[in-house]
């Protein structure tokens, strides 16, 4: 099965998970980036405010056909119990018809139920379907314990 893991990432985390799924099943990997970052530390304030509100940020262009691609892996960190605001803007401009998505999130907190729910209404939307999910806990964690536990987590998949 091919796949497709398109990621944002503002710390890293959330790159190291996407590269551990990338390497295990093969797939074609892209980072999404903002067109115009938005500086420390208003990014939290900013981009927190952003993802209550479902909104979207302008995104650099991407340079892949996704509707090549049987199965999407969409990763994003956790802001607000929502998706990050770029990783909106992916979604709003895909079609995912056909398209099997495995969201995954890292984050501080202990649970992704809210941001899931938040994802899935959105892919819905966009006429994916949501095939599984995953959430890393990656607060005062070790890059090594954050890549052990996405090679767990990517086993199932």
């Amino acid at each position: 099965m091919k796949s497709l893991v398109v990621y944002y990432s503002l710390t890293g985390k959330t790159r190291l998970v996407a590269q551990v799924i990338a390497e295990a099943l093969n797939a074609t990997l892209v980072e999404i980036q903002e067109w115009r970052p938005i500086p420390w530390p208003f990014v939290y304030v900013s981009g927190g405010f952003a993802a209550l509100m479902n909104w979207g940020r302008k995104i650099n262009p991407i340079n892949v056909n996704v509707k090549q691609y049987e199965r999407v892996f969409i990763g994003s960190p956790i802001w607000g119990s929502r998706p990050a605001p770029a990783i909106n803007s992916f979604i709003y401009q895909t079609n995912f018809e056909g398209r099997s998505i495995i969201p995954f999130f890292t984050m501080g907190g202990d649970s992704s139920e809210k941001a899931l729910a938040n994802i899935t209404a959105k892919i819905e939307k966009c006429q994916g379907k949501v095939a599984g999910s995953f959430a890393i806990t990656s607060y005062r964690v070790s890059d090594e314990e954050i890549i052990a536990r996405a090679k767990e987590a990517v086993r199932n998949y």
